[in-house]
C-alpha cells in the first residue's frame, strides 16, 4: 500500500511548515493563549477564590501579569534580534 501513496513534494510541505510557524508565533495567537492559561489557572484556584468579582479581579490580574512578562522579556528581546 505504500506505494500507492504519493509523498508531497518538500517544497510545498515547507511552505505549509512556515505558514504554520507564522500563525503559531503571532502576537494574536500568544495573546489569546495567555488569556488561556489564565483563565484555567483562575478555575483551578476557584475553590480558593471566594467570590466572582474577586475571581475576575484575578483572571484580570493573571492576564495583565502573563502578558507584561511576554512583552517586555520575550517579546523585546526576539525583536532585537
Amino acid at each position: 500500500m505504500r506505494f500507492l501513496y504519493k509523498r508531497p513534494q518538500l517544497d510545498l510541505v515547507n511552505d505549509e511548515l512556515n505558514t504554520v510557524m507564522e500563525v503559531m508565533a503571532s502576537d494574536l495567537f500568544i495573546y489569546l493563549d495567555l488569556f488561556v492559561f489564565s483563565l484555567i489557572f483562575t478555575l483551578l484556584l476557584a475553590p480558593v477564590l471566594k467570590s466572582i468579582i474577586l475571581a475576575a479581579g484575578f483572571l484580570v490580574c493573571c492576564y495583565c501579569l502573563f502578558s507584561g512578562v511576554y512583552y517586555f522579556i520575550f517579546s523585546r528581546t526576539m525583536e532585537k534580534s
